[in-house]
């Protein structure tokens, strides 16, 4: 079954909005300096190239964060155009406040203001005209023409869905110019071997290179999941839509529909490559944090000590890739005692069976706030009781994103595609962590994790680790 040119359509356009940045910060930038000083030549070149790769990385780790180089992003021209905008906004503050804070950096930067604002405008003015208007225009006209080549691909699930999927799809001219939709108007069944079986029959029979499956009302997130897995290992790329996708505050948005969350799944697998990558990163980052961060630790330890008796840090075992147990660490936010594992072993079995320690469905850990220390308040809200991990991330226990390690204990509530998450080493963070946290019932939570296994690239690691930030900073979701 041909796949090649759906994954060549994202990676195609992937180089080309970036190529179209890297042209629209050097157009803005020297045209801001010529209108200021009708010369190109009024800053030395090591600062206007100073300036550009400054603007250039910050759009940049911007667009990999939002999915801003993807060709999705042309099915909602009006979350795009309110992407730029808040992008440049924001890269340029920071430029400026960069420039004002630190003096030095003016044999670096430009620090002409009016060059910077006039900058902003101008590459927001090209950028959109790229994006919208170029880029679109260019695909059609390199792909448009050959309808003998362009791939089809398969719409199925709901009559009255399907439409407006088609409609989306043939709103972008790139997807209209490179894709021809193909729509199968049949209910879909709610067991996911017949369902999965029937999409990849349709498939093969009308040669589609890529699927989008609607799921209803009437598929729960078991069926949900394991149709992503038979689709996942069969190679194909593939969306799936449906209203619970909305339930866990992990979707598409350049896909979805108002009513109708998207997921969308391109890739299969990972290369030795890039798995060498992914442990060198985890090394490099888990030293770096543990170097930077040393006056934090050495604050926490000193804070955990004095407030109550017992060790600094909370060692536990845990499970982790293959199953294999490692020893977790925390510090320590409890007071030294009898950790209650019988009322939190019946706690999670409740918890697996859709309850929840005060019985309304909106947090995930067992409620013993009598124990935690006052110090232990806030390490728990700030996460930086979690630090620690960085030295189980060095060991290669656990990497920078992934699931969370379970406790052995827990083992027996993991059932079919749950178990997926033990193909993969357990994570500081990871999608529940952003996405997630301590509100979502058991299903929705492990379905998160569950996402990671077969969807995981290095752009998504990029980006949940940004998004972690702010999600430390506010303690969303923390107890």
């Amino acid at each position: 079954m041909p796949t090649t040119r759906t994954l060549s359509l994202n990676s195609r356009y992937y180089v080309a909005a970036v190529m179209a940045d890297v042209f629209t910060v050097a157009a803005a930038l020297a045209l801001a300096v010529i209108i200021r000083f009708g010369r190109f030549s009024a800053f030395p070149i090591t600062e206007y190239l100073g300036t550009a790769s400054f603007f250039m990385l910050g759009y940049y780790v911007i667009s990999v964060m939002e999915n801003l180089y993807s060709v999705r992003t042309t099915l909602n021209r009006p979350m795009l155009l309110y992407r730029t905008l808040r992008m440049t906004f924001m890269v340029t503050g920071s430029f400026m406040l960069m420039v004002f804070l630190f003096k030095e950096t003016r044999l670096l930067f430009i620090d002409s203001r009016f060059v910077i604002v006039f900058n902003m405008f101008a590459w927001l003015v090209l950028s959109l005209a790229v994006k919208l208007v170029i880029l679109p225009n260019l695909f059609r006209f390199l792909y448009g023409g050959k309808r003998s080549s362009r791939s089809n691909l398969l719409v199925a699930g709901n009559p009255v869905r399907n439409r407006n999927i088609a409609s989306l799809l043939r709103s972008s001219a790139i997807y209209a110019s490179d894709q021809r939709v193909i729509q199968w108007p049949d209910i879909l069944p709610t067991d996911p071997c017949e369902l999965t079986d029937a999409v990849l029959e349709q498939m093969n029979e009308k040669s589609c290179s890529g699927a989008v499956i609607l799921f209803d009302e009437r598929h729960d997130f078991n069926c949900i999941a394991e149709s992503c897995v038979k689709l996942n290992d069969s190679g194909i790329p593939f969306v799936i839509y449906g209203p619970k996708i909305f339930e866990l505050g992990y979707f598409d948005p350049w896909f979805s529909l108002s009513d109708y969350g998207a997921l969308t799944f391109l890739k299969k697998g990972k290369r030795s490559i890039q798995i060498s990558i992914r442990r060198f990163s985890d090394v490099l980052l888990s030293a770096a944090g543990l170097v930077l961060l040393s006056p934090v630790f050495l604050a926490t330890a000193l804070a955990v000590k004095l407030s109550s008796h017992g060790n600094v840090l909370f060692r536990q075992k845990r499970v982790g890739k293959n199953l294999k147990t490692f020893s977790f660490l925390k510090f320590r936010s409890m007071k030294e005692g009898n950790a209650n594992v019988e009322d939190h072993k019946k706690y999670f079995k409740d918890y697996a069976n859709g309850k929840t320690a005060q019985g309304n469905g909106e947090t995930f850990k067992l409620n013993q706030t009598s124990r935690v220390t006052l110090v232990g308040r806030v390490i728990r809200k700030t996460s930086i009781d979690e630090l620690p991990q960085l030295v189980n991330v060095l060991r290669g226990n656990m990497t920078v994103v992934g699931p969370r390690p379970c406790i052995p204990y827990e083992l027996e509530h993991y059932s079919g595609w749950q178990r997926r998450r033990f193909i993969v080493k357990p994570g500081l963070t990871g999608i529940w962590q952003v996405y997630g946290r301590s509100r979502l019932p058991f299903d929705e939570a492990q379905f998160l994790d569950f996402l990671y296994t077969i969807d995981s690239s290095h752009s998504l690691d990029f980006r949940l680790m940004m998004k972690t930030i702010p999600v430390v900073l506010f303690g969303k979701g923390g107890l």
